[in-house]
């Protein structure tokens, strides 16, 4: 059986120097641990996706170095933007910013959830983004669907980051019910790993290459020691039963 495989990074915080701390860590050292350790164990994958917070004040100098890490690192190389992305400027790199691979069987479509930002954290699909999602899924009747988006469309049960996730989750899943070749949802955001099932739709969340927050908290609290605080990153083979195998990788620096 044939397979497409993925490799999703997200929430790199990189800040405007490389030398320059997040949460009195290095962000910068942490990505280059984690996409070593790709380049090292999955050599030249299908997709990369950068599931966004890549740069945390949307630095364009971030944007630049972290185009040139990922450059040639598989087939395709695709982001979308999270809370702390500047959208804009991630447009202006147009070979990362496209937003529909088809390959096989698979349809993969990625959403930009940073519409109407709340100031701490929240995002919303807009209108015109789920008005295209039809579009797109229209298009293509006879592939299985994953969908990619920052904000995951799901409760962990952590009280300050339920407050932060998708905003219109109900809209959004009133709308995909429709789509009965829909497997996936892949979305970043946590800071953590999840893998739950919602209306028989795996959602799937990979933890930062910045440093991680704790699970079931109701205040931010950053894991500070053990295998949950390592940077990490997800693998997801896709296959074209409609099926998939997922790990996360955790790297030690």
């Amino acid at each position: 059986m044939s397979m497409l495989r993925i490799i999703q990074v997200t929430d790199c915080h990189l800040q405007s120097s490389k030398d320059d701390l997040f949460k009195d860590e290095n962000p910068e050292q942490r990505l280059l641990a984690v996409l070593d350790d790709v380049k090292a164990n999955y050599h030249y994958p299908e997709f990369i996706l950068l599931t966004g917070d890549l740069a945390h004040h949307g630095y364009s100098a971030a944007y630049e170095r972290l185009q040139s890490y990922t450059k040639d690192m598989a087939t395709a190389v695709r982001w979308i933007p999270g809370n702390h992305d500047d959208a804009g400027k991630m447009l202006e790199y147009q070979s990362l910013s496209g937003k529909v691979l088809v390959e096989g069987a698979w349809c993969i479509i990625l959403l930009d959830s940073t519409s109407k930002p709340d100031g701490v954290g929240g995002g919303t699909l807009s209108c015109a983004q789920l008005s295209w999602l039809d579009d797109v899924v229209a298009e293509y009747p006879e592939h299985y669907l994953l969908i990619g988006m920052h904000h995951p469309p799901v409760k962990v049960g952590s009280r300050w980051q339920d407050a932060i996730m998708l905003a219109n989750a109900e809209a959004f899943w009133a709308q995909v019910s429709a789509y009965d070749k829909l497997k996936l949802v892949l979305c970043g955001h946590l800071h953590q790993e999840h893998q739950i099932i919602h209306d028989g739709v795996s959602v799937l969340v990979a933890p930062a290459t910045a440093p991680q927050f704790a699970v079931g908290t109701d205040a931010p609290l950053v894991e500070s020691g053990g295998v949950l605080s390592l940077p990490g990153y997800r693998v997801l083979d896709l296959l074209d039963d409609g099926g998939f195998e997922t790990i996360v990788k955790r790297v030690s620096l």
